[in-house]
């Protein structure tokens, strides 16, 4: 209303631009637009920055979708914004559908410790959990199980007397089972920030090839707004009389001047 107030006395004010004077229809459209767009606003302010990465993604996608679902119903008379969630919504799915491209967008939010499966299970049909199942599982298998080691089952105590010997062979032998399997068959833990619990001596020494994995998808960030501006700060870094600079002093400065920005390093809040 102040905005609303604000702009109509400009007009009056001013005859040169009573053209621009907004009707009451005018700034009923305008207010649908801006209601609309405050989900757009706060999946903005979810996936932007250097802590926001890729498992958010989808997420914040799904709310998307639903947001443009509901509207095309709630708008499904209305001449105006009516169109404008259908050809939204239509925009929206395009991109949806080609995350399919790459397994990164799912193996990153299953290799959330404390969601895993539980997304898809409860918000997917179950034709897309076992396709993302596949998806997922072969990329361990071609891009990181290679580098794991199997985890048998802990053994029992060396039978010392033939009884004993006897009874281990009947025995049915323990089950071997990768990193990734039993990750995935390990109870959910409570909501932590996921990079940190899979940078824990005792995650990288469960899951030392999974753990890898897991920090190759969750160090990618969700929006390409902070590697533009890594590349904006490097620039400035490399100046004409800095050309000789080599790749690894200016990875060096580069974090340098990350880590002094961000709050979260204690040293540099003195």
């Amino acid at each position: 209303p102040r905005i609303q107030l604000a702009i109509n006395l400009f007009c009056i004010k001013y005859p040169d631009t009573k053209n621009d004077l907004l009707s009451d229809d005018d700034w009923s459209q305008l207010q649908k637009i801006y209601a609309f767009l405050q989900s757009f606003h706060e999946a903005t302010l979810a996936t932007e920055g250097r802590t926001a990465s890729i498992e958010k993604v989808l997420p914040t996608m799904d709310f998307l979708l639903e947001r443009f679902e509901n509207a095309k119903i709630e708008y499904a008379d209305d001449p105006f914004m009516g169109p404008c969630c259908n050809a939204g919504w239509a925009k929206l799915d395009k991109y949806y559908s080609l995350t399919e491209r790459s397994p990164a967008y799912i193996a990153s939010m299953v290799l959330v410790p404390w969601q895993k499966w539980s997304y898809f299970e409860d918000n997917w049909p179950a034709e897309w959990v076992s396709d993302a199942r596949t998806t997922v599982q072969r990329l361990w298998e071609q891009d990181y199980k290679s580098t794991a080691t199997l985890i048998p089952e802990p053994e029992l105590q060396e039978p010392q007397t033939e009884l004993q010997r006897w009874q281990a062979s009947k025995r049915r032998q323990a089950p071997v089972i990768d990193e990734y399997s039993r990750y995935c068959s390990a109870l959910r833990t409570p909501e932590v920030d996921s990079r940190s619990w899979w940078m824990e001596p005792a995650q990288r020494t469960t899951y030392p090839a999974l753990s890898v994995m897991a920090l190759d998808l969750l160090s990618i960030p969700a929006m390409s707004a902070e590697p533009e501006r890594l590349f904006s700060s490097a620039k400035i870094t490399i100046t004409d009389r800095k050309n000789r600079l080599q790749f690894e002093s200016i990875e060096a400065i580069e974090c340098l001047k990350s880590w002094l920005d961000s709050r979260d390093t204690a040293w540099a809040e003195g």
